[in-house]
């Protein structure tokens, strides 16, 4: 066993607070547990299954692959999802052209629109205080964010080539 290094010297090390993804990481883990928890009381339905049906609700009949993408998981944990909804009577699949698509059933559009009145209020919550104007900035800088992932990833690849 090694021995604990007891002295550094401090500040070579992210400041969480003004850290980026500390921000994007906490934000996010937390508006996500707790609408996991929410969802999973109220209506038996955790928070990628809750993806899966707006995923559904916004393009019915769409691969696997593409739910996946719309709700950025890999494919394994939206399969979990689609089998879970599909389980529940929530969501049906159809084999059209040798291609499996998915699709709401009637209880998983009502389903869908019975958590998305929650999910607009805890929204709204999260955004409380902001005017217009900060809403319109923040969806912008969210974006430009999005779009600098493509640089992060050029980075990343660079980085593990030397490897």
């Amino acid at each position: 066993m090694s021995d604990p290094v007891r002295t550094l010297k401090p500040g070579l090390s992210v400041v969480a607070e003004r850290y980026v993804p500390y921000h994007l990481a906490t934000i996010s883990n937390r508006f996500s547990w707790g609408a996991s928890s929410v969802f999973l009381q109220l209506f038996d339905v955790g928070l990628n299954e809750w993806r899966v049906l707006s995923a559904l609700r916004n393009e019915p009949g769409i691969t696997g692959s593409r739910i996946a993408e719309m709700i950025a998981v890999n494919k394994s944990v939206a399969s979990r999802s689609q089998r879970s909804l599909r389980d529940k009577g929530l969501a049906a699949e159809t084999l059209e052209d040798g291609q499996r698509l998915w699709w709401l059933t009637e209880r998983g559009v009502e389903m869908h629109d019975r958590i998305f009145d929650i999910a607009l209020r805890r929204e709204a919550a999260l955004l409380g205080g902001l005017s217009e104007a900060q809403k319109s900035q923040l969806f912008d800088l969210m974006e430009l964010l999005l779009d600098n992932l493509k640089s992060v990833e050029r980075l990343d690849a660079e980085l593990t080539s030397r490897q």
